[in-house]
Formats: C-alpha cells, structure tokens, sequence
C-alpha cells in the first residue's frame, strides 16, 4: 500500500539555475505544482509553480526540470523570474517574512514539449491550518518532505526524495502566532527549499480523537533552523567564529500562505474577472 499518490512526487520538480547559456544546470531548490480550479469552468484548471522566495528572488530566469510524458527522460524548461523591465513575472508573498512565491504556468508549453503534467489540486488535495486541526493532523502525526537535497537531480528522471518526520509544533500556527507557520522534526538541506510537505495517512488514534486516513499537501518547505554555537577564544573570551548545524528542525509555511499567493497569482494575470 502507497502512503503517498504517484502524481504528488510527479507534481514535485526541480530548480535550477545556468551559469552560463551552454553549461548544465546547476539545481539550487524544489518547486511543485498546485492547481486552482477554474472559477469561471469547473472543467478547466489554472497551474501554478510554487516555491519559496528565497529560491527564485535573485534570478532573471530558472530551469525547471519535468519528467516526459512517455517515461523516456527529462525536459529542462525555462520560465522567466523577471521580464526584460524588472517586473516580476510571478507573485510574491506580500509579507516579507512568509517566503511563498506562485508563478503561473502555461500549460499548453508543457503538453507542446511532451512534458508529464500532475499537481496538487488546491480544493482536493490540501489541507489549512483548520482542516489539520479538525482531522487531528498535529503534533506526532507523520509527514514526508519532498525535494531534492543538495542538487541532487538524475538525468534520467526526475523522482524526488522523501524524507520521513513528524509535525514537531504547530499550536502556534493553530492559535494564529506570528506568520502562522511551523515545524516539522525532518532533516532537510539545501536544495530542499521549496518542496511541499504531506501528511501520511494515520494508522492508529487515540480513542475519542480526530483522525485523517487520506494523504493531502500541508505546507511548503522554508530553512532549516540552525543551531549555532559560539567558539571563543580562551585567553580572550572573545568569540572568534560561531559553528553552525542543522537541528533537524525544518520551518513550513501552511497552504492558507500557498492559496494566498496563488490568489494573488490569478489576479495579476486574470484581473478580478471572478464570475462564479
């Protein structure tokens, strides 16, 4: 038995940046696609890359990295981050400190390329902050992170890695604290940024509890948080450098701030043309 469907790791995809027009691609974060049902034709889907901000703010243009659609390999696709005037070409987080970014995608471009297109439906697929609390999807319940630490794409197909964690604290974010985002104790590195979390479907509860049988997109990857430790200098006491390491503990921006870019998204492009 899968604990998580085959199109969620499909709707997961690299990033990449080239150096140079005729060198490889050099894969800096992880980005997936969300869909976002057609107000207007329930039959129709708007697409939407998403990722983190700190993934994508300093680049004119990235490569994304799909599978093709006959399982043969991999299409490398470029979409622009800025237009020739600086302009923006996706939406990003109003708030500064929620690093959640959504670009719209034409996916006639992928089906012209031969690409394989899967996504996380927004309404279907995904669950805010008061649908976790409502099905008892909190702290101890098990997640996967999925991405592509460290660079590491293979050539032939793109399948992302998984790591397995659990919610370490999210009262806060259920209370409404802050930027409404928490932690999972699941080790994530560069290159990881980006990447969606999902909940694994529960086997057990406790009795009289919530619980949530079905897999579905909870939050998007942010950093790590590290822990630092400062090296003084024994004669001095003055610290001299401060020694870095991953604490496992991995901050994850909710699906409201993913909706919400995604909103804005559709009205950079679409207007507020919204008749329902």
């Amino acid at each position: 038995m899968s604990a998580i469907p085959n199109f969620f790791k499909n709707a997961v995809v690299a990033l990449g940046v080239r150096p140079m027009a005729n060198k490889d691609a050099q894969w800096i974060g992880t980005g997936f696609i969300v869909g976002k049902k057609d107000p207007n034709d329930p039959r129709g889907t708007y697409l939407y890359l998403v990722t983190n901000r700190h993934v994508v703010i300093n680049y004119k243009s990235m490569t994304v990295c799909v599978n093709k659609a006959d399982g043969t390999g991999v299409l490398h696709l470029s979409v622009n981050i800025y237009d020739l005037n600086g302009k923006p070409c996706c939406s990003m987080h109003p708030q500064r400190d929620v690093d959640v970014v959504a670009m719209e995608l034409n996916a006639s471009v992928l089906v012209n390329a031969k690409g394989q297109i899967n996504w996380f439906d927004i309404d279907d697929h995904a669950l805010t902050l008061a649908k976790m609390k409502q099905s008892g999807v909190d702290e101890g319940c098990l997640v996967y992170a999925l991405g592509f630490p460290m660079g590491i794409v293979n050539q032939r197909i793109k399948a992302p890695f998984l790591r397995l964690g659990c919610i370490s604290r999210i009262e806060d974010a259920f209370r409404g604290i802050g930027d409404s985002s928490y932690y999972v104790d699941a080790q994530t590195f560069p290159g990881n940024s980006g990447g969606p979390v999902v909940n694994r479907p529960a086997n057990f509860t406790i009795n009289g509890t919530p619980s949530n049988s079905s897999s579905n997109l909870i939050g998007i990857l942010s950093s790590y948080l590290p822990y630092r430790e400062p090296l003084a200098s024994r004669q001095t006491n003055e610290v001299m450098m401060v020694h870095r390491e991953n604490s496992g503990l991995t901050k994850v921006f909710p699906v409201e701030r993913i909706v919400e870019v995604v909103e804005m998204e559709f009205k950079r492009i679409h207007g507020n043309d919204l008749r329902r």
